[in-house]
Parts: structure tokens; sequence; C-alpha cells
């Protein structure tokens, strides 16, 4: 592997493995999806025997988060008001799983403690570890009862797309919202296509339609230029016409007339080449070509003349 083979492969090896470290702690991923703020008798207990306000966060992805660094707040004017400790593993959100965080005010008290108490009217912002970019937000309404929740469902656990349900609903704090018996996208196809005839129709479709979009683009980009730069080529290569009025003696004219005169020729071909230079130079002729002049038939002196002749008898003795 030579010197230059190496400094390509070596930084695109890095940025793959960096895509691949990021991919798998991309807190994007996580969503607020559950939020309390007044608890009544029979809502969670913390660790420490006490119930707070409590908001509930899940990871949509297929994996690990590590929420290590990332903050809650409930002042949008600051957004690291409450920082989740980097140095617990517990921060390690596993694939599609929810965790709480209790509003009791103080975070010392543990990874999953808030140094704020959510409280009615407020907005629950989480915030990257960048300590700027806002991940996910739920606003808890001034009405939400004691004891009650507001929650983002999933229209199913496969695609995670969560929406908000504005009315109040009992809570379920630590388990999945959404209907986790509801039908797929792949279920679905396999019942509206057992044989999956729609599904490879539509599979050659698409690669017939990328490849004719790849051969248009190929033959505009390359194979067009190069076929006209060919003709042009070939063009230049040509021997350029000359176009001459009848009656001007052209460098070909002249060849044609050298040519001729070179031959041991009679008195009679003189005559014909005096005659033919006679019907060109007189604009008589139809057409101008290399080495060859073409005369018209007409009618003139010469068949008159001839009309004339008179045959000599034979001065031969029988």
């Amino acid at each position: 592997m030579n010197r230059i083979t190496k400094r390509i492969l070596f930084p695109l090896t890095l940025l793959i493995l960096g895509g691949i470290q990021a991919m798998g702690q991309n807190v994007i991923d996580l969503k607020i999806t559950e939020v309390m703020a007044d608890p009544d008798s029979l809502s969670l207990v913390d660790d420490y025997g006490q119930r707070h306000g409590w908001v509930e966060v899940t990871n949509t992805s297929y994996g690990t988060v590590n929420m290590g660094g990332c903050y809650f707040t409930d002042d949008k004017s600051n957004l690291k008001k409450s920082i989740i400790s980097k140095n617990d593993l517990a921060a390690q959100i596993g694939k599609r799983q929810v965790v709480v965080f209790h509003g009791s005010g103080d975070n010392t008290q543990g990874t999953f403690y808030l140094n704020f108490k959510i409280r009615k009217g407020s907005t629950i912002y989480l915030v990257s570890n960048d300590g700027r970019t806002i991940v996910d937000s739920i606003a808890v309404p001034t009405t939400l009862p004691a004891g009650k929740s507001l929650s983002k469902y999933a229209n199913d656990n496969k695609k995670m797309n969560f929406v908000l349900d504005p009315t109040p609903s009992s809570p379920t704090p630590g388990s999945m919202n959404g209907d986790a018996n509801a039908e797929t996208n792949a279920q679905k196809m396999a019942r509206t296509d057992p044989h999956g005839f729609i599904l490879a129709l539509t599979s050659i479709s698409v690669v017939f339609c990328a490849l004719a979009i790849l051969w248009f683009l190929f033959w505009v980009l390359f194979e067009r230029p190069a076929k006209k730069k060919k003709e042009a080529q070939a063009a230049a290569l040509l021997p350029k016409k000359t176009t001459a009025k009848p009656g001007t003696v052209t460098p070909e004219v002249a060849a044609a007339i050298g040519m001729a005169l070179d031959l041991d020729t009679s008195g009679e071909v003189y005559a014909a080449i005096a005659t033919a230079l006679h019907l060109y130079l007189s604009e008589s002729v139809h057409d101008t070509e290399s080495y060859t002049i073409t005369i018209k038939p007409s009618e003139g002196a010469w068949k008159t003349h001839g009309q004339t002749f008179r045959r000599l008898p034979s001065t031969k003795k029988k």
C-alpha cells in the first residue's frame, strides 16, 4: 500500500468510525413522551419514598444513546439549568428504552433527579450535551389535574412517531406510550400483497427509472459532446469547397487544362478542349466539378454548320 493510499484510507476510516459512534449516541433520537406536575397519593414514588412531578424520556432508536452531559430546564434563557451526570453508566439509555426523571429540586440525589420542580404552566426542555440545541420539549397545561399526566403517543412501536394527546390521562411512567399491537407497514404489505407482485413491480420500475436517468445523464454529459467533437475534427480534415462563378478559371480548371495539354493528342482533341473552354468561360456549362467540365446541350452555330457539311467523294480507287 503506497503512501497516497494510506493518506486517503486513514482519514476515511476515522470518519466512518466517528460517524458510527455519533449514530450510536445521537441524542436527537430522545423524545419527551410524558410529564406529570402534581402527584397524588397514588403517584410514582422515588428511591427516597417521596412523590414528585416527573418527566419521561424515550429512546426511539435501535442503538444506545448516552444522555450524560445533556440538560433539562424549564427556563429557555437558562438551557443548562439541570445537568445529567456524565459519570453514571445508567445514563446510557438502551434501544427503545424509557426512563423517568424526578423533579425533586435537587439533582444531587442521583442521575435521574432534576434540580427544579415541575410546575403547571411551565415548559420542560431537553437540551443536547452542547448546551445549545433543544432536542425536545413539552408544555405542562395549567389545567392538568392532580395525579394525571400529559402524554405523547406513538402510532405504532415500530415507527415511533409520537403525537401529543392534549387530553389528560392516567400516568404510565417508565412504559412505552402507544399501541404495541398496531399493524406495521410490513404487516400491511404482507396482507395487501401476499405474493409480492406489487413489491416486485415497484422495485423493477425503480431500477429501470434509475438506469434511464443514468443513461440520459451519461449521454448528455459525455457521449453527445464526444460525438460532436469527433464530427468537428472530421470536418476540419476535409478539403474546403470553393464555390466559383461560371466563367472563372479556378485552380481546378487550370489543372484540368494543363493535364489535357500534356497528353499526346490530335488536333480534334485540342479543338474539343478549345470548344469546352469557350462554353465554360461564356457561362454555358450547367455545373462545375473538380477536374471535370460538363457542357450543356444547346442549339448553336456548330449544330447549324454541321447540318450543311457535305461528305466528300472517296478518292480511293475501286
